[in-house]
């Protein structure tokens, strides 16, 4: 027996409306229980094909056919996203349809937007996931309730007004979460779930090309300000990441998911597998980055072990944490975390190491990728390199 069907049938057991038609229902049957629901069609008795189950005018036969379609469509689309079937997500997504019954905490694409990110953590690392679900949130946020049948432009323009205006997202934050909404659509697309991909006809935001650094002072502004926070608290974690990227070159993602077997101490190295290219890095560690890893070192039985070293807390809230933390600091420039990356490249060579060493220590497949982060300006080339004493 097949996982569920779906067919038309009209209510000749309740008596004529008035307009002399039956109403029109579907009979859905899941394994062994079924349920009817109505279609909100209806047709006289004469202009029923009772052979056939279906009207024989063709406009109406079209309309029905469209309503057992999308019923259809949308319990494959719970097949193909491991989601148990059942009558109730049947009776849930048909209300949600219908402007007359929605209900406004009731959203179809939220729930094939979580079901997806289910899926996708078997092959997604934890930190994109994380911003999967940063993305849905932020969704939510902006609307309670979306269905399959709202995803046009009009919704995708707002969402992103919403996120540039309410949120305070740059371009590039913005861009990112479009990215993660433009995937889940393309998904249901490629599941045959009846949606448009609106983002042909967007204008996606652009970051502008401008390659943030730290200067060695203004790292020195970042220290004193470490030592002053609350230890622990939430400004604390974000400046102690974000300081040990500075001194390693690590993306956010690595940091988050650093683990004490990663580091040799002995060897004076960091050896991981980066999240983002799969590929190992070999980063050296500099004195720095060793004193802030032995501060937060809770017992010696830690090294060599499986247990993170910072973990993933702060993840979702370390950008707008480096903002206030950098007007903490009187530093004018806009930070992310990627930005610690960028410092890492740049005073590096800035105090004469070889470009192919940094494109190592920083997992780059090219070295192109590393001239990216090192286009520095005539300030730093009249910078006396022997006044600079890398992380040490």
């Amino acid at each position: 027996m097949a996982d569920y069907s779906v067919y038309p049938f009209i209510r000749n057991d309740k008596p004529l409306k008035r307009n002399h038609k039956y109403p029109i229902y579907l009979r859905v049957r899941i394994y062994d229980r079924e349920t009817k629901v109505p279609t909100h069609l209806d047709v006289a008795p004469a202009d029923w094909n009772d052979k056939k189950k279906e009207p024989k005018e063709r406009t109406l036969r079209l309309a029905l056919n469209s309503k057992v379609l999308a019923v259809e469509t949308f319990l494959n689309g719970c097949i193909a996203n491991n989601m148990p079937l059942s009558l109730e997500i049947v009776k849930n997504h048909l209300s949600s349809s219908n402007p007359r019954t929605r209900k406004s905490s009731n959203g179809t694409f939220y729930d094939y937007y979580l079901a997806f990110v289910e899926r996708m953590k078997a092959t997604l690392s934890q930190p994109t996931i994380m911003a999967y679900m940063i993305t849905y949130n932020a969704l939510k946020a902006f609307r309670k309730a979306i269905d399959i049948t709202d995803i046009n432009l009009t919704l995708i323009e707002g969402f992103d007004v919403f996120l540039r205006d309410v949120k305070g997202n740059n371009d590039g934050g913005r861009a990112n979460k479009h990215k993660n909404i433009k995937t889940v659509i393309l998904d249901m697309i490629k599941h045959d779930l009846p949606v448009k991909n609106p983002y042909p006809l967007f204008k996606m935001p652009k970051c502008s090309v401008k390659e943030t650094y730290l200067e060695k002072s203004e790292i020195e502004l970042l220290r004193k300000l470490y030592v002053k926070l609350p230890k622990g608290s939430l400004l604390f974690r974000c400046l102690e990441m974000y300081l040990f990227a500075c001194y390693c070159g690590l993306r956010l993602s690595d940091v988050v998911t650093l683990k004490w077997n990663n580091i040799d101490f002995e060897k004076g190295l960091i050896i991981k597998k980066q999240i983002k290219t799969r590929a190992e890095v070999k980063a050296p560690l500099f004195e720095r980055a060793r004193d802030l890893l032995l501060s937060v070192l809770p017992s010696k039985k830690k090294i060599g072990s499986e247990d993170v070293v910072f973990g993933d807390a702060c993840y979702p809230y370390v950008n707008k944490q480096l903002k206030e933390l950098a007007r903490m600091a009187g530093i004018d420039k806009h930070l992310t975390f990627h930005t610690s990356r960028h410092t890492f490249a740049t005073l590096l060579v800035m105090d004469g190491v070889s470009i192919y060493k940094i494109q190592k220590f920083l997992g780059h497949k090219s070295v192109n990728m590393t001239e990216r982060y090192l286009k520095y300006d005539l300030k730093m080339a009249q910078v006396n390199m022997e006044e600079i004493d890398t992380f040490s």
